[in-house]
């Protein structure tokens, strides 16, 4: 976990717009495991599957989204990659 720039991650709007909802979610599923059931009637039901809906593409698009850039495209750099950046043990990568 060292090795990953929190700073950068945290101040990136599209980290907070995956990590919310994969919260929510992951809390929602979590509630049903545990009993916890939340009915709040038929057309609520139906709002909150709308809801998760979208909040799982919201996931789907922090997962393809490199936080460290602005914006949803990669750096440069990233895009000149054939395999992912590997670092020698030690050393910081460029």
């Amino acid at each position: 976990m060292n090795k990953i720039n929190w700073t950068v991650r945290l101040k990136n709007k599209n980290f907070w717009l995956a990590l919310v909802p994969a919260i929510a979610l992951l809390l929602q599923a979590g509630a049903d495991i545990f009993g916890i059931k939340l009915d709040f009637g038929v057309t609520i039901d139906k709002i909150l599957v709308f809801i998760n809906v979208l909040f799982a593409l919201l996931v789907l698009i922090g997962i393809v989204n490199d936080p460290t850039t602005a914006g949803f495209s990669d750096s440069e750099r990233a895009l000149g990659y054939e395999e992912p950046h590997k670092t020698e043990a030690g050393t910081e990568g460029e």
